[in-house]
């Protein structure tokens, strides 16, 4: 191959994979599973890559936070608007300023025994998660500790037990993301897509156990 052609080779790559990211980006605002993603773009694009820009993506939104909501910076007083689509459903987006804006604070709850890993739970115990959240949520962005990254990379029967509990969409998502990128965890925003998570993992007799409720700021 010519140096000339090698070059605009390249440069087709480069805008295929700058636009690859900005639709897989676009289509995880419009609330596309993982699956819908990869077939409503225009070339082939693998799952694991589609996993690591969701995964940046999610960071910069702040659905995945590296550190504890309320602790350093970036993480404090967020502000957040709700918004629903089309079909009814709804989610929290960040968002610069001020307008239509609410500006949150977490208060910090444990679940079971309260350790930030998986832990085992009576299974006479199982399906409270789903009232728990109720209970603590103000309807502002929640957040729940989660230990995938340690369970993908040094617990491998524990975290095949946890892909075994889910189903389509939400199976396809644990499997694509990079959740090795952190070893010590990550906070995830309890959405619609997290709340399903969670309440097979309680069937399975493992959960997280730490939990971080936005408190309205006044």
């Amino acid at each position: 191959m010519s140096e000339e052609k090698h070059f605009e080779k390249a440069l087709s790559d480069m805008k295929d994979s700058f636009a690859g990211k900005d639709g897989i980006k676009h289509l995880a605002e419009l609330g596309y599973s993982v699956r819908e993603i990869q077939a409503s773009l225009d070339f082939p694009f693998p799952l694991e890559k589609i996993g690591r820009v969701l995964w940046d993506y999610y960071k910069s939104e702040e659905v995945i936070l590296m550190k504890a909501p309320g602790s350093g910076a970036g993480s404090v007083r967020a502000t957040y608007v709700k918004q629903t689509d089309a079909y009814g459903k709804q989610s929290f987006i960040k968002v610069p300023g001020e307008t239509e804006a609410r500006e949150y604070s977490f208060r910090k709850e444990v679940y079971k025994d309260g350790h930030d890993i998986f832990t085992p739970i009576n299974r006479n115990e199982t399906r409270f998660i789903v009232k728990f959240l109720a209970q603590n949520s103000s309807g502002g962005p929640d957040y729940v500790s989660l230990d995938f990254g340690r369970l993908k990379t040094r617990n491998g029967s524990d975290w095949r037990r946890v892909l075994s509990s889910m189903i389509g969409d939400d199976r396809d998502y644990l499997e694509v993301m990079p959740w090795e990128n952190s070893i010590t965890g990550v906070y995830h925003m309890i959405d619609e897509r997290m709340i399903r998570i969670l309440e097979a993992l309680e069937g399975t007799g493992y959960l997280p156990g730490v939990f971080y409720f936005a408190v309205k700021d006044v």
